[in-house]
Protein backbone atom coordinates (compact mmCIF):
# COMPACT_ATOMS: atom_id res chain seq x y z
CA UNK A 1 0.00 0.00 0.00
CA UNK A 2 1.66 3.23 -1.09
CA UNK A 3 1.23 5.90 2.14
CA UNK A 4 1.66 9.00 0.04
CA UNK A 5 -1.85 9.48 -1.55
CA UNK A 6 -3.83 12.00 -0.86
CA UNK A 7 -7.18 10.69 1.30
CA UNK A 8 -7.77 14.04 2.81
CA UNK A 9 -10.48 13.42 5.51
CA UNK A 10 -10.85 9.39 4.10
CA UNK A 11 -8.28 7.37 6.74
CA UNK A 12 -7.75 3.48 6.50
CA UNK A 13 -6.88 1.90 9.45
CA UNK A 14 -4.18 -0.25 10.40
CA UNK A 15 -3.02 -2.78 13.27
CA UNK A 16 0.31 -3.64 14.13
CA UNK A 17 1.05 -7.38 14.08
CA UNK A 18 4.54 -9.55 14.38
CA UNK A 19 2.80 -11.31 11.26
CA UNK A 20 5.46 -12.42 8.23
CA UNK A 21 4.23 -10.72 5.16
CA UNK A 22 6.40 -11.18 1.89
CA UNK A 23 7.83 -8.34 0.73
CA UNK A 24 5.90 -5.76 3.29
CA UNK A 25 6.66 -1.65 2.98
CA UNK A 26 5.53 -0.76 6.06
CA UNK A 27 6.12 -1.75 10.03
CA UNK A 28 7.96 -0.79 12.79
CA UNK A 29 10.69 -1.91 14.77
CA UNK A 30 12.76 -4.96 14.43
CA UNK A 31 16.14 -4.21 12.61
CA UNK A 32 16.72 -1.58 9.41
CA UNK A 33 16.58 -2.55 5.77
CA UNK A 34 20.36 -3.66 4.77
CA UNK A 35 22.49 -0.80 3.30
CA UNK A 36 20.02 2.01 5.30
CA UNK A 37 21.59 4.21 7.97
CA UNK A 38 21.14 7.71 9.06
CA UNK A 39 23.83 10.23 8.20
CA UNK A 40 24.28 10.91 12.33
CA UNK A 41 24.73 8.19 14.65
CA UNK A 42 24.14 8.86 18.60
CA UNK A 43 24.49 6.79 21.67
CA UNK A 44 20.74 6.51 22.12
CA UNK A 45 20.00 6.42 17.68
CA UNK A 46 17.89 3.22 16.59
CA UNK A 47 16.13 2.33 14.27
CA UNK A 48 12.45 2.93 14.08
CA UNK A 49 10.31 2.36 11.09
CA UNK A 50 10.23 1.85 7.23
CA UNK A 51 7.08 3.34 5.99
CA UNK A 52 6.01 2.53 2.26
CA UNK A 53 5.55 6.02 0.19
CA UNK A 54 5.47 5.01 -3.72
CA UNK A 55 5.00 1.80 -5.36
CA UNK A 56 9.16 1.31 -5.30
CA UNK A 57 10.12 4.13 -2.87
CA UNK A 58 10.20 3.93 1.35
CA UNK A 59 11.08 6.29 4.13
CA UNK A 60 13.24 4.46 6.56
CA UNK A 61 13.21 6.62 10.21
CA UNK A 62 16.03 6.10 12.69
CA UNK A 63 14.72 7.94 16.65
CA UNK A 64 17.63 9.48 18.93
CA UNK A 65 15.30 9.76 21.95
CA UNK A 66 16.98 10.45 25.22
CA UNK A 67 14.75 9.35 28.16
CA UNK A 68 17.40 10.65 30.93
CA UNK A 69 19.25 13.46 30.33
CA UNK A 70 16.74 17.07 30.34
CA UNK A 71 19.63 19.08 29.05
CA UNK A 72 20.26 16.55 25.89
CA UNK A 73 19.32 18.33 22.56
CA UNK A 74 17.29 14.44 21.99
CA UNK A 75 15.13 14.56 25.33
CA UNK A 76 12.14 12.82 24.63
CA UNK A 77 9.99 14.99 27.14
CA UNK A 78 10.84 18.29 25.88
CA UNK A 79 10.26 17.88 22.43
CA UNK A 80 6.54 16.54 23.16
CA UNK A 81 3.98 18.63 21.69
CA UNK A 82 6.42 20.23 19.50
CA UNK A 83 5.65 20.21 15.38
CA UNK A 84 9.28 19.48 13.83
CA UNK A 85 10.71 19.30 10.59
CA UNK A 86 13.08 16.78 9.00
CA UNK A 87 15.84 19.24 9.60
CA UNK A 88 15.47 18.06 13.91
CA UNK A 89 17.54 15.24 13.87
CA UNK A 90 15.93 13.27 16.88
CA UNK A 91 14.07 11.83 14.31
CA UNK A 92 16.10 10.97 10.75
CA UNK A 93 14.19 10.90 7.30
CA UNK A 94 16.35 8.28 4.95
CA UNK A 95 14.17 8.01 1.51
CA UNK A 96 15.40 4.88 -0.44
CA UNK A 97 14.56 2.40 -2.74
CA UNK A 98 12.50 -0.47 -1.64
CA UNK A 99 14.87 -3.33 0.13
CA UNK A 100 13.24 -6.03 1.11
CA UNK A 101 16.17 -7.67 2.94
CA UNK A 102 16.91 -7.23 6.68
CA UNK A 103 20.37 -6.02 8.43
CA UNK A 104 20.39 -8.59 11.10
CA UNK A 105 23.80 -7.24 12.07
CA UNK A 106 22.72 -3.44 12.38
CA UNK A 107 23.76 -2.19 15.57
CA UNK A 108 21.03 0.56 15.23
CA UNK A 109 18.17 -2.92 16.35
CA UNK A 110 14.49 -1.26 17.85
CA UNK A 111 14.22 -2.61 21.57
CA UNK A 112 11.16 -4.25 20.10
CA UNK A 113 10.60 -6.72 17.59
CA UNK A 114 9.00 -5.54 14.34
CA UNK A 115 5.82 -4.98 14.31
CA UNK A 116 4.14 -4.82 10.36
CA UNK A 117 0.78 -2.68 9.58
CA UNK A 118 -1.78 -5.02 8.68
CA UNK A 119 -4.51 -2.86 6.83
CA UNK A 120 -8.13 -2.57 7.53
CA UNK A 121 -10.98 -0.30 6.89
CA UNK A 122 -11.68 2.68 5.46
CA UNK A 123 -13.51 5.61 7.19
CA UNK A 124 -14.00 9.35 6.69
CA UNK A 125 -12.86 11.51 9.41
CA UNK A 126 -14.65 15.06 10.61
CA UNK A 127 -13.65 18.07 9.09
CA UNK A 128 -11.36 19.97 11.13
CA UNK A 129 -11.13 23.79 11.00
CA UNK A 130 -9.71 24.80 14.21
CA UNK A 131 -7.45 23.71 17.19
CA UNK A 132 -10.19 22.82 19.50
CA UNK A 133 -11.63 20.12 16.55
CA UNK A 134 -8.81 18.15 16.51
CA UNK A 135 -10.13 16.76 19.82
CA UNK A 136 -13.25 15.60 18.26
CA UNK A 137 -13.93 12.43 19.62
CA UNK A 138 -15.25 11.68 16.27
CA UNK A 139 -11.92 11.75 14.52
CA UNK A 140 -10.47 7.94 14.45
CA UNK A 141 -7.87 7.75 17.41
CA UNK A 142 -6.30 5.00 16.64
CA UNK A 143 -3.49 3.79 13.75
CA UNK A 144 -4.63 4.72 10.13
CA UNK A 145 -3.21 6.47 7.58
CA UNK A 146 -4.97 9.78 5.86
CA UNK A 147 -7.48 11.52 7.76
CA UNK A 148 -7.34 14.14 10.60
CA UNK A 149 -5.00 14.00 12.67
CA UNK A 150 -6.39 13.10 16.55
CA UNK A 151 -4.81 14.59 20.04
CA UNK A 152 -5.79 13.66 23.12
CA UNK A 153 -3.92 16.87 24.95
CA UNK A 154 -4.56 19.79 22.62
CA UNK A 155 -1.70 21.80 23.88
CA UNK A 156 2.09 22.74 22.42
CA UNK A 157 1.99 23.06 18.40
CA UNK A 158 -0.74 20.66 17.57
CA UNK A 159 -2.53 23.35 15.85
CA UNK A 160 0.09 23.88 13.62
CA UNK A 161 -0.88 20.85 11.64
CA UNK A 162 -3.69 22.20 10.47
CA UNK A 163 -1.57 24.87 8.79
CA UNK A 164 0.52 21.59 7.11
CA UNK A 165 -2.57 20.09 5.41
CA UNK A 166 -3.48 23.28 4.13
CA UNK A 167 -0.07 23.59 2.28
CA UNK A 168 -0.42 20.46 1.06
CA UNK A 169 1.09 17.85 3.50
CA UNK A 170 -0.01 14.50 3.56
CA UNK A 171 -1.22 13.19 7.29
CA UNK A 172 1.12 10.08 6.04
CA UNK A 173 0.68 7.93 9.43
CA UNK A 174 -0.89 8.19 12.74
CA UNK A 175 0.58 5.27 15.49
CA UNK A 176 -1.32 5.32 18.95
CA UNK A 177 -0.18 3.16 21.53
CA UNK A 178 -0.39 -0.35 20.98
CA UNK A 179 -3.77 -1.55 22.50
CA UNK A 180 -5.14 -5.60 22.95
CA UNK A 181 -5.87 -5.30 19.23
CA UNK A 182 -1.88 -5.39 18.14
CA UNK A 183 0.85 -8.06 18.96
CA UNK A 184 1.61 -7.78 22.73
CA UNK A 185 5.31 -6.43 23.00
CA UNK A 186 7.57 -6.86 26.24
CA UNK A 187 9.44 -3.40 25.79
CA UNK A 188 8.75 0.23 26.59
CA UNK A 189 6.70 1.74 23.46
CA UNK A 190 8.98 4.78 22.30
CA UNK A 191 6.26 7.15 22.55
CA UNK A 192 4.61 6.80 25.51
CA UNK A 193 1.09 6.88 25.33
CA UNK A 194 1.49 9.78 22.92
CA UNK A 195 0.02 9.74 19.87
CA UNK A 196 3.06 10.00 16.64
CA UNK A 197 2.13 11.99 13.33
CA UNK A 198 3.89 12.27 9.88
CA UNK A 199 3.28 14.63 7.55
CA UNK A 200 4.84 14.34 4.08
CA UNK A 201 5.12 16.83 0.87
CA UNK A 202 7.01 16.17 -2.31
CA UNK A 203 9.16 19.25 -3.71
CA UNK A 204 9.72 18.08 -7.06
CA UNK A 205 12.08 14.63 -6.92
CA UNK A 206 12.31 15.54 -2.74
CA UNK A 207 9.91 14.83 0.06
CA UNK A 208 9.92 17.26 2.90
CA UNK A 209 8.56 15.58 6.03
CA UNK A 210 7.10 16.97 9.57
CA UNK A 211 6.36 15.08 12.57
CA UNK A 212 4.88 15.29 16.25
CA UNK A 213 4.19 13.10 19.40
CA UNK A 214 1.42 14.82 22.05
Amino acid sequence: MNLYTKYNRTFVSFRLKQVTIPNIHCSIGGVPPIGVQPKRIEATTRYLATLGLEDDIDVSLFSSFDYVARQSPFNFFRATYILHSQCNIIIQFIVHKHIPISDIDSPLISPFPRLSFVFGVQGIDPECSTVEALGNPSIYPDHKVGGQPFFSQLEGEVGATLALLREGYIHLIQIAFPSCNDTPINADWPFGDNIFHVFAKKNNNDCEFYYIWA
